[in-house]
C-alpha cells in the first residue's frame, strides 16, 4: 500500500504540475502579447519621441547662442555706459573748473566790489549832509 501511496502522490504532484505549467503557459502568452502590443506602439512612437527630441536639441542650442550673444552684447552695453559715465564725470570736472569755479570767483569778487562801493557810499553820504547844513545856514 505504501507504494500505491507515493503513486497517487506522484500523480497528484504531476496533475498539480500540469495545471500550474498550463497557468504559467497562459500567463507567458499573455505577457507575450503584452509585449508585442508595447513593442507595436513603441515602434509607432519612438520615430516621433525621436523627431522631437532632435527639434528640442536644436531649439537649446539655438537658445544657447541667443543668449551668448545677449550676454555679449550686454557686456558692450555696459562697456559704453561706462564709458559714458566716465565722460560725463570728465565734464563735469571740466564745467565745474572750467566755468562754475571761476564763475564763484568772479561773484564774490563783484560782491565784494559792490560792498565796497556801498561802504563807500555809505561813507561819503553823511559828509555831503554835513557840508550842505553848513552852508545852508
Amino acid at each position: 500500500m505504501p507504494w500505491e501511496i507515493s503513486v497517487l502522490a506522484a500523480g497528484a504532484s504531476l496533475l498539480v504540475l500540469a495545471v500550474l505549467a498550463v497557468a504559467a503557459a497562459a500567463e507567458i502568452r499573455r505577457a507575450c502579447r503584452s509585449a508585442a502590443q508595447l513593442g507595436a506602439t513603441l515602434d509607432r512612437h519612438v520615430p516621433a519621441i525621436r523627431q522631437n527630441l532632435d527639434e528640442i536639441t536644436r531649439h537649446a542650442d539655438a537658445l544657447s547662442a541667443s543668449l551668448r550673444a545677449l550676454r555679449a552684447k550686454a557686456s558692450e552695453t555696459a562697456d559704453g555706459f561706462d564709458r559714458i559715465v566716465l565722460e560725463i564725470r570728465h565734464l563735469e570736472r571740466d564745467l565745474r573748473e572750467g566755468l562754475v569755479e571761476p564763475m564763484q570767483r568772479l561773484a564774490a569778487g563783484v560782491s565784494a566790489l559792490l560792498a565796497v562801493v556801498a561802504a563807500l557810499r555809505s561813507l561819503r553820504h553823511p559828509f555831503r549832509r554835513r557840508r550842505r547844513g553848513q552852508g545852508g545856514t
